[in-house]
Protein backbone atom coordinates (compact mmCIF):
# COMPACT_ATOMS: atom_id res chain seq x y z
CA UNK A 1 0.00 0.00 0.00
CA UNK A 2 1.69 3.40 -0.79
CA UNK A 3 2.37 5.59 1.64
CA UNK A 4 0.60 8.75 -0.11
CA UNK A 5 -2.88 7.10 0.11
CA UNK A 6 -2.57 7.37 4.02
CA UNK A 7 -1.68 11.11 3.80
CA UNK A 8 -4.06 13.83 5.66
CA UNK A 9 -3.39 16.88 3.65
CA UNK A 10 -4.15 20.44 5.15
CA UNK A 11 -4.09 23.32 3.08
CA UNK A 12 -1.83 26.45 3.38
CA UNK A 13 -2.14 29.98 2.06
CA UNK A 14 1.15 31.58 2.25
CA UNK A 15 1.67 35.64 2.07
CA UNK A 16 2.06 36.86 -1.44
CA UNK A 17 3.93 40.80 -2.30
CA UNK A 18 4.79 41.78 -5.77
CA UNK A 19 6.88 44.51 -6.70
CA UNK A 20 7.46 46.14 -10.02
CA UNK A 21 10.37 47.66 -11.79
CA UNK A 22 11.83 48.93 -14.47
CA UNK A 23 13.32 45.71 -16.09
CA UNK A 24 11.64 42.69 -14.50
CA UNK A 25 8.85 42.01 -11.69
CA UNK A 26 9.21 40.07 -8.85
CA UNK A 27 6.73 38.09 -6.73
CA UNK A 28 7.77 37.08 -2.97
CA UNK A 29 6.20 34.00 -1.16
CA UNK A 30 6.87 33.15 1.95
CA UNK A 31 6.47 29.86 2.95
CA UNK A 32 7.46 29.13 6.66
CA UNK A 33 8.70 25.23 7.47
CA UNK A 34 9.10 24.57 3.51
CA UNK A 35 12.30 23.26 2.26
CA UNK A 36 14.06 23.85 -1.52
CA UNK A 37 12.88 20.25 -2.24
CA UNK A 38 9.87 20.72 -1.34
CA UNK A 39 8.67 23.36 -4.02
CA UNK A 40 7.88 23.57 -7.67
CA UNK A 41 7.40 26.17 -9.95
CA UNK A 42 6.26 25.06 -13.27
CA UNK A 43 5.59 27.79 -16.36
CA UNK A 44 3.03 26.43 -19.19
CA UNK A 45 2.78 27.66 -22.36
CA UNK A 46 -0.49 29.97 -21.97
CA UNK A 47 1.42 32.09 -20.16
CA UNK A 48 0.31 30.27 -16.64
CA UNK A 49 2.95 30.41 -13.78
CA UNK A 50 2.27 27.78 -11.03
CA UNK A 51 4.26 27.40 -7.60
CA UNK A 52 3.25 24.34 -5.77
CA UNK A 53 4.68 22.45 -2.78
CA UNK A 54 4.16 20.19 0.28
CA UNK A 55 6.16 19.28 3.44
CA UNK A 56 5.55 16.38 6.16
CA UNK A 57 3.91 17.99 9.46
CA UNK A 58 3.88 15.32 11.49
CA UNK A 59 2.98 11.28 11.28
CA UNK A 60 0.38 10.92 8.24
CA UNK A 61 -0.14 14.86 8.64
CA UNK A 62 1.35 17.39 5.55
CA UNK A 63 0.55 20.58 4.75
CA UNK A 64 0.74 21.92 1.25
CA UNK A 65 0.00 24.81 -1.13
CA UNK A 66 -0.79 25.88 -4.50
CA UNK A 67 -0.75 29.55 -6.56
CA UNK A 68 -1.28 30.45 -9.73
CA UNK A 69 -0.05 33.83 -11.84
CA UNK A 70 -1.02 35.16 -15.00
CA UNK A 71 2.47 36.35 -16.45
CA UNK A 72 2.22 39.84 -17.69
CA UNK A 73 2.12 40.61 -21.99
CA UNK A 74 5.78 41.79 -21.65
CA UNK A 75 7.58 39.22 -19.45
CA UNK A 76 10.02 37.07 -20.99
CA UNK A 77 9.34 33.69 -20.17
CA UNK A 78 12.91 32.53 -20.79
CA UNK A 79 14.70 34.79 -18.68
CA UNK A 80 11.85 33.58 -15.50
CA UNK A 81 14.12 32.84 -12.40
CA UNK A 82 13.25 31.50 -9.05
CA UNK A 83 15.38 31.38 -5.84
CA UNK A 84 14.41 29.90 -2.44
CA UNK A 85 16.38 31.25 0.36
CA UNK A 86 15.61 32.17 4.45
CA UNK A 87 12.30 30.43 3.75
CA UNK A 88 11.15 32.92 1.06
CA UNK A 89 10.49 32.18 -2.51
CA UNK A 90 11.42 34.63 -4.78
CA UNK A 91 10.62 34.55 -8.42
CA UNK A 92 12.10 37.12 -10.97
CA UNK A 93 9.23 38.19 -14.27
CA UNK A 94 12.23 39.94 -16.44
CA UNK A 95 10.57 42.33 -19.25
CA UNK A 96 11.23 41.73 -22.89
CA UNK A 97 13.61 44.61 -24.43
CA UNK A 98 12.22 46.16 -27.44
CA UNK A 99 14.06 45.26 -30.30
CA UNK A 100 16.40 48.00 -32.27
CA UNK A 101 14.60 49.51 -34.82
CA UNK A 102 15.70 48.38 -38.70
CA UNK A 103 18.72 49.82 -40.77
CA UNK A 104 17.30 51.75 -43.90
CA UNK A 105 18.40 49.77 -47.00
CA UNK A 106 20.91 51.79 -48.94
CA UNK A 107 19.85 51.51 -53.14
CA UNK A 108 22.50 50.67 -54.80
CA UNK A 109 24.37 53.11 -58.40
CA UNK A 110 22.03 53.57 -60.70
CA UNK A 111 24.33 55.14 -63.43
CA UNK A 112 22.02 56.84 -64.51
CA UNK A 113 19.54 54.73 -64.60
CA UNK A 114 16.25 53.03 -62.59
CA UNK A 115 17.74 50.37 -60.07
CA UNK A 116 16.43 47.43 -60.91
CA UNK A 117 15.46 44.59 -58.29
CA UNK A 118 18.36 42.16 -57.08
CA UNK A 119 16.60 39.22 -59.44
CA UNK A 120 16.44 41.05 -62.70
CA UNK A 121 18.80 41.71 -64.86
CA UNK A 122 19.85 45.09 -66.16
CA UNK A 123 20.08 44.99 -69.53
CA UNK A 124 22.94 47.07 -71.09
CA UNK A 125 22.10 50.70 -72.15
CA UNK A 126 21.70 50.81 -75.92
CA UNK A 127 24.46 52.33 -78.43
CA UNK A 128 23.64 55.27 -80.32
CA UNK A 129 24.12 54.35 -84.26
CA UNK A 130 27.42 55.52 -86.05
CA UNK A 131 27.58 58.95 -88.01
CA UNK A 132 27.65 58.39 -91.74
CA UNK A 133 30.77 59.24 -93.53
CA UNK A 134 31.01 62.90 -95.23
CA UNK A 135 30.50 62.55 -98.66
CA UNK A 136 33.15 63.27 -101.23
CA UNK A 137 32.95 65.02 -103.85
CA UNK A 138 32.75 63.99 -107.46
CA UNK A 139 36.01 63.92 -109.45
CA UNK A 140 35.77 66.31 -113.16
CA UNK A 141 34.54 64.50 -115.80
CA UNK A 142 36.91 63.90 -118.65
CA UNK A 143 35.55 65.17 -121.92
CA UNK A 144 33.98 62.49 -124.51
CA UNK A 145 36.76 61.46 -126.55
CA UNK A 146 36.21 58.78 -129.84
CA UNK A 147 37.96 56.24 -127.50
CA UNK A 148 36.88 54.72 -124.51
CA UNK A 149 38.94 55.35 -121.72
CA UNK A 150 39.07 53.35 -118.92
CA UNK A 151 37.82 54.03 -115.80
CA UNK A 152 40.05 55.84 -113.23
CA UNK A 153 40.20 53.81 -110.05
CA UNK A 154 39.43 56.21 -107.22
CA UNK A 155 41.33 55.65 -103.94
CA UNK A 156 39.34 54.82 -101.15
CA UNK A 157 38.97 57.38 -98.37
CA UNK A 158 39.93 56.10 -94.67
CA UNK A 159 37.07 55.79 -92.64
CA UNK A 160 36.65 58.18 -89.96
CA UNK A 161 36.60 57.17 -86.49
CA UNK A 162 32.90 57.47 -84.53
CA UNK A 163 32.48 60.15 -82.73
CA UNK A 164 31.27 58.24 -79.90
CA UNK A 165 32.94 55.80 -77.57
CA UNK A 166 32.10 52.23 -76.97
CA UNK A 167 30.01 51.88 -73.74
CA UNK A 168 31.82 50.34 -71.12
CA UNK A 169 31.01 46.81 -70.37
CA UNK A 170 28.82 46.19 -68.10
CA UNK A 171 28.94 43.04 -65.23
CA UNK A 172 26.90 40.10 -65.81
CA UNK A 173 25.23 40.91 -62.53
CA UNK A 174 24.73 43.78 -59.93
CA UNK A 175 25.60 42.84 -56.71
CA UNK A 176 22.83 41.92 -54.86
CA UNK A 177 21.16 44.97 -52.75
CA UNK A 178 20.03 43.61 -49.00
CA UNK A 179 16.22 43.53 -48.84
CA UNK A 180 14.01 44.97 -45.01
CA UNK A 181 13.87 41.53 -44.66
CA UNK A 182 16.99 40.05 -44.77
CA UNK A 183 18.34 43.51 -42.59
CA UNK A 184 15.83 42.12 -40.28
CA UNK A 185 17.13 38.93 -39.38
CA UNK A 186 17.50 37.87 -35.83
CA UNK A 187 20.22 38.33 -34.64
CA UNK A 188 22.51 35.40 -33.10
CA UNK A 189 21.84 34.27 -29.48
CA UNK A 190 24.60 36.12 -27.12
CA UNK A 191 26.64 34.00 -24.81
CA UNK A 192 24.05 34.76 -22.09
CA UNK A 193 21.62 33.44 -23.42
CA UNK A 194 22.73 29.97 -24.12
CA UNK A 195 24.59 29.86 -20.47
CA UNK A 196 21.21 30.39 -19.20
CA UNK A 197 19.21 27.92 -21.46
CA UNK A 198 21.70 25.23 -20.69
CA UNK A 199 21.24 26.39 -16.79
CA UNK A 200 17.13 26.10 -17.47
CA UNK A 201 17.55 22.53 -19.04
CA UNK A 202 20.09 21.08 -16.44
CA UNK A 203 17.46 21.93 -13.34
CA UNK A 204 15.06 20.61 -15.43
CA UNK A 205 16.83 17.42 -15.36
CA UNK A 206 17.78 18.19 -11.83
CA UNK A 207 14.10 18.22 -10.69
CA UNK A 208 13.24 15.19 -12.41
CA UNK A 209 16.04 13.13 -11.02
CA UNK A 210 14.65 14.17 -8.08
CA UNK A 211 11.48 13.10 -8.50
CA UNK A 212 12.63 9.47 -10.47
CA UNK A 213 14.53 9.59 -6.55
CA UNK A 214 11.28 10.18 -4.52
CA UNK A 215 9.60 7.80 -6.87
CA UNK A 216 12.04 5.00 -6.44
CA UNK A 217 12.30 5.87 -2.44
CA UNK A 218 8.62 5.42 -1.89
CA UNK A 219 8.46 2.56 -3.73
CA UNK A 220 11.73 0.79 -1.61
CA UNK A 221 9.47 1.73 1.17
CA UNK A 222 6.24 0.17 0.04
CA UNK A 223 8.58 -3.29 -0.56
CA UNK A 224 10.10 -2.78 2.93
CA UNK A 225 6.60 -2.44 4.43
CA UNK A 226 5.12 -5.43 2.53
CA UNK A 227 8.47 -7.75 3.28
CA UNK A 228 7.60 -6.75 6.97
CA UNK A 229 3.76 -7.24 7.04
CA UNK A 230 4.79 -10.75 5.14
CA UNK A 231 7.54 -11.90 7.68
CA UNK A 232 4.93 -10.72 10.28
CA UNK A 233 1.85 -12.98 9.27
CA UNK A 234 4.44 -15.86 8.59
CA UNK A 235 5.43 -15.95 12.73
CA UNK A 236 1.72 -15.72 13.23
CA UNK A 237 1.26 -18.50 11.43
CA UNK A 238 4.00 -20.48 12.76
CA UNK A 239 2.95 -19.19 16.50
CA UNK A 240 -0.36 -20.68 15.90
CA UNK A 241 0.53 -23.68 14.80
CA UNK A 242 2.97 -24.37 17.68
CA UNK A 243 0.30 -23.53 20.21
CA UNK A 244 -2.50 -25.81 18.64
CA UNK A 245 0.15 -28.72 18.93
CA UNK A 246 0.66 -28.05 22.22
CA UNK A 247 -2.71 -28.72 22.63
CA UNK A 248 -2.93 -31.68 20.96
CA UNK A 249 -1.83 -34.95 22.89
CA UNK A 250 1.82 -35.66 21.48
CA UNK A 251 2.35 -38.72 20.01
CA UNK A 252 4.41 -42.10 20.93
CA UNK A 253 7.62 -42.34 19.09
CA UNK A 254 8.32 -45.47 17.25
CA UNK A 255 10.70 -46.49 19.64
CA UNK A 256 8.15 -46.57 22.43
CA UNK A 257 5.69 -47.97 20.39
CA UNK A 258 8.24 -50.67 19.84
CA UNK A 259 8.79 -51.49 23.54
CA UNK A 260 5.45 -51.52 23.99
CA UNK A 261 4.73 -54.24 21.95
CA UNK A 262 7.29 -56.55 22.77
CA UNK A 263 6.58 -55.87 26.36
CA UNK A 264 2.74 -56.81 25.34
CA UNK A 265 4.39 -59.71 23.44
CA UNK A 266 6.35 -60.97 26.21
CA UNK A 267 3.97 -60.83 28.69
CA UNK A 268 1.45 -62.65 26.93
CA UNK A 269 3.91 -65.43 26.07
CA UNK A 270 5.17 -65.65 29.61
CA UNK A 271 1.24 -66.19 30.64
CA UNK A 272 0.58 -68.59 27.96
CA UNK A 273 3.85 -70.86 29.16
CA UNK A 274 2.86 -70.53 33.01
CA UNK A 275 -0.41 -71.81 32.13
CA UNK A 276 0.55 -74.78 30.06
CA UNK A 277 3.09 -75.72 32.83
CA UNK A 278 0.06 -75.36 35.58
CA UNK A 279 -1.85 -77.26 33.39
CA UNK A 280 0.62 -80.32 32.59
CA UNK A 281 2.04 -79.85 36.80
CA UNK A 282 -1.95 -80.49 37.74
CA UNK A 283 -2.51 -83.19 35.32
CA UNK A 284 0.50 -85.12 36.07
CA UNK A 285 -0.05 -84.20 40.08
CA UNK A 286 -3.21 -85.81 40.24
CA UNK A 287 -2.79 -89.32 38.52
CA UNK A 288 0.11 -89.95 41.30
CA UNK A 289 -2.81 -88.96 43.54
CA UNK A 290 -4.98 -91.43 42.72
CA UNK A 291 -2.59 -93.96 42.88
CA UNK A 292 -0.99 -93.41 45.96
CA UNK A 293 -4.93 -93.26 47.42
CA UNK A 294 -5.37 -97.06 46.77
CA UNK A 295 -2.18 -98.77 47.47
CA UNK A 296 -1.43 -97.19 50.87
CA UNK A 297 -5.72 -97.02 51.70
CA UNK A 298 -4.80 -98.14 55.19
CA UNK A 299 -2.21 -95.66 56.14
CA UNK A 300 -4.40 -93.01 55.36
CA UNK A 301 -6.81 -94.31 57.48
CA UNK A 302 -4.38 -94.09 60.51
CA UNK A 303 -3.00 -91.41 59.34
CA UNK A 304 -6.99 -90.02 59.61
CA UNK A 305 -6.88 -91.19 62.94
CA UNK A 306 -3.97 -89.89 64.14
Amino acid sequence: MDRASNRAYEEFDPSVAWSRGAEADSVKIVLPGFKREDIRVLVDNHGHLRTRGERLVAGTRWSRFQKDFQLPDNCSVDGIRAKFESETLTITLPKKTPSPPSAPVTPAPSMGRAAAAPSQRIPPPALPEPAAPPAVPAAPLAPATSQRQPAERRPSLPRKPSAVDPAPELPARLPSVPTPAAAATKPEPSLAAVQRAKEEEEEKKRMEREMMGKMEEDRKAAQEKEKKETAQERQDEAAMVEMAMAHQPRPASASRRLLVNVAVAAALLLGITVYVWHNLRNAAGGAGDHTHGHGHLGAGSYGDEM
